[in-house]
C-alpha cells in the first residue's frame, strides 16, 4: 500500500549529500546555472480588462531532461535555450513523463520504488472568464508517490494512472495512485488507490470516478494479467465492479480514446466502451498481417482521435475500435529498425515515430479513412506517410551502451525534441518541414526527457 508517511521533504542530511552529489556524480561537467527567480504573474484587480499581456510567457515550453547514471534532472527554457535549474533527486531516473495538464514532470526511479516530481513551472488556472497563464521558477516538489515497482504510467486531460507493479521476491503486491494536479500542487495524499493481493506487471486506465485495470490469476505462472475489471471509486479506494469474461493472454500495453479502453493481448486487441456508466467488451483478433510471435504489446490513443496505434515489434496497426478494424500501416522503416519513441503530435493532426536507426518518421493522420470520391479511386488511409528526417549521420554503433534516441512531443506547437546520446546533443524537428531547426549541445551525455509547458487542444477526428 502506498506509504503517506514519505510523502515529505528529503531531510536535512539527505539534501547534504544531494548536493555533494551535484559534482561527484554522473557526468561531472553538468553545470548548474544559478538564475534570478522568475517572476511569478501575480493575482491583482484588472478591472474590466482581462486581455493580459503575457508576451513573456513562454509559449514553446520547456523541457526535463535527466543526465546518464546521475540524479540530476535539469529544466530548459525552449525559447532561448537557457538552463533554468537542476535538481537533485533521490535516485538515477528510470523514465520521466508528464502530469495531466503538463504542469509537472513525473521522475520515476523504478527500482527505488519512488516517484518524485518537478514543478515546470508553466500553467494556467480558469477566471471563470478568461484563463490566467501563470509563469514562476522551477522546483522539485514535496509530493512523493512511494510504492513497489512504479511501472506504466498513463494519463488523459484530467486524471493520471500509476501503476506499482510489485515484487514477488519481496512478497510485494501490485497497486494503482490515481491523481491529479491538484493532489500534485497541493501535496495531497487523499487520492484513490487500488491495492492488490499479488504483484503484476498490469495495466490500468482512469475515467473519471472509474478505473479499468487488469486482473491476474494467483496460479499464474507469469506477471502478465489475462483480464480487465472496472472498479468504481469510494473515497479513497475503489471496489470492484465488473470483470469482464474476455481473456487477453499476455495483456501488455493499454490506451484510451472518448469512447474505448484497449489493452494488447497476444492474440488481439481486447476493447472496452463506456456508455455512461455501462461498460461493454469485445476483441479484435489478430489479422493476417500476423505472424509467428507477433502481438500488439504496445497502445497509443488520445481523446480525439478515432484509431488507436497498436505496434507488434516494428509493424505499426491503425485500430478503429468502434468499426472492429485493424490495418496495418505503411511507415516506410528503415532496414533493421525498431520503434523507440512514438505519438500523436501537431494537436493530433501528426504522428510521429523514433526509431534505433536515427531517423523520425513523420504521418498525417486523416481520421478515418475517407470513401473514394469516384469508382476506381484508392480510399485515403487513416494513416498517411508525409516525411522522414534524418537525425544523425554518426555511426549508430558508436550510441553509448544502455542509452538511445529519446523523444518528446510538444502539447503547444508543431515541434518535437530528440535527444541524441552519442553526441551529447538536443535537436528540435519541426515536422510541418520535416526538418531539424535547431541543435544545442549538452555538456553532460543525456538519457531521457519530458515537454512541459500549457497544452493547446487537440483535433478531433470525427469524420
Amino acid at each position: 500500500m502506498l506509504q503517506p508517511q514519505v510523502k515529505t521533504k528529503l531531510s536535512l542530511v539527505a539534501l547534504l549529500i544531494a548536493s555533494s552529489m551535484l559534482t561527484a556524480c554522473g557526468d561531472s561537467t553538468t553545470n548548474i546555472v544559478e538564475k534570478d527567480p522568475i517572476a511569478v504573474d501575480d493575482e491583482h484587480d484588472h478591472g474590466d480588462d482581462h486581455d493580459h499581456d503575457h508576451g513573456e510567457i513562454s509559449t514553446a515550453g520547456r523541457l526535463v531532461i535527466s543526465a546518464k547514471d546521475s540524479n540530476l534532472v535539469s529544466v530548459y527554457e525552449l525559447k532561448d535555450g537557457s538552463l533554468l535549474d537542476t535538481f537533485a533527486v533521490a535516485d538515477t531516473p528510470s523514465a520521466l513523463a508528464a502530469s495531466p495538464a503538463k504542469r509537472y514532470a513525473l521522475v520515476v526511479q523504478r527500482t527505488t520504488d519512488r516517484v518524485e516530481f518537478v514543478d515546470g513551472g508553466l500553467f494556467q488556472e480558469d477566471h471563470v472568464d478568461h484563463l490566467h497563464v501563470y509563469q514562476q521558477a522551477p522546483e522539485l516538489t514535496n509530493f512523493v508517490l512511494s510504492d513497489s515497482r512504479p511501472t506504466h504510467i498513463t494519463a488523459t486531460d484530467s486524471q493520471l494512472a500509476v501503476f506499482f507493479d510489485g515484487d514477488a521476491a519481496s512478497s510485494a503486491p501490485a497497486a494503482v495512485a490515481v491523481i491529479t494536479e491538484a493532489d500534485i500542487t497541493t501535496d495531497s495524499n487523499g487520492y484513490p488507490v487500488l491495492n492488490y493481493s499479488i504483484n503484476m506487471h498490469g495495466a490500468a486506465q482512469a475515467r473519471g470516478d472509474y478505473l479499468i485495470s487488469t486482473i491476474r490469476d494467483t496460479e499464474s505462472a507469469t506477471t502478465l494479467p489475462d483480464k480487465v475489471a472496472v472498479y468504481e471509486q469510494h473515497g479513497d479506494h475503489y471496489h470492484q465492479e465488473q470483470a469482464f469474461d474476455e481473456l487477453c493472454p499476455g495483456l501488455h500495453g493499454s490506451a484510451q480514446n472518448e469512447h474505448f479502453i484497449a489493452f494488447g493481448c497476444t492474440d488481439g486487441v481486447l476493447l472496452v466502451e463506456q456508455d455512461g456508466v455501462t461498460f461493454t467488451a469485445s476483441k479484435l483478433v489478430n489479422t493476417a498481417d500476423f505472424s509467428g510471435t507477433m502481438r500488439i504489446g504496445t497502445l497509443v490513443g488520445t481523446e480525439h482521435a478515432e484509431h488507436f496505434v497498436g505496434f507488434a515489434g516494428a509493424s505499426m496497426f491503425a485500430i478503429h475500435a468502434e468499426d472492429g478494424e485493424m490495418e496495418l500501416v505503411d511507415w516506410q522503416s528503415s532496414e533493421g529498425a525498431g520503434v523507440i519513441g512514438y505519438g500523436f503530435a501537431d494537436h493530433g493532426e501528426k504522428f510521429v515515430l523514433l526509431d534505433n536507426q536515427g531517423y523520425l518518421t513523420i504521418l498525417s493522420y486523416h481520421g478515418h479513412e475517407h470513401e473514394a470520391a469516384n469508382v476506381g479511386e484508392v480510399e485515403q488511409p487513416a494513416f498517411e506517410f508525409a516525411a522522414k528526417v534524418q537525425l544523425t549521420t554518426a555511426d549508430i554503433s558508436t550510441m553509448p551502451a544502455g542509452s538511445r534516441f529519446e523523444l518528446a512531443i510538444s502539447a503547444s506547437d508543431d515541434k518535437v525534441y530528440v535527444l541524441n546520446p552519442i553526441d551529447s546533443s538536443l535537436l528540435t524537428v519541426d515536422i510541418g518541414d520535416g526538418e531539424v531547426v535547431a541543435t544545442k549541445q549538452l555538456n553532460f551525455t543525456p538519457h531521457k526527457l519530458v515537454w512541459l509547458g500549457i497544452a493547446e487542444a487537440a483535433e478531433a477526428h470525427d469524420h
